[in-house]
């Protein structure tokens, strides 16, 4: 789906240019400004902004391993 109109920028696109930039170890953060520029282009009107900055953080959420909190061992407790 088109994102941004001005530049035809894809949700798909977005997503795999803020994911290259979190992959690269000296890379930038993927902010929107940061994420147009990986793509060779810049913000025009940022009225694509708010969702521009929702796919960034829906795919850093993914891409994080999701802990499960273990129970804690249960102690037998000693027969006297």
């Amino acid at each position: 789906m088109i994102i941004c109109s001005c530049n035809v920028l894809s949700d798909k696109q977005l997503r795999e240019a803020a994911k290259e930039m979190r992959a690269d170890p000296n890379g930038k953060v993927p902010t929107p400004g940061a994420v147009f520029r990986h793509l060779g282009c810049r913000p025009r009107c940022g009225s694509c902004f708010p969702s521009v900055i929702d796919i960034i953080h829906e795919k850093s959420s993914e891409e994080q391993p999701q802990q499960e909190e273990s129970p804690a061992p249960l102690k037998q407790a000693a027969n006297r």
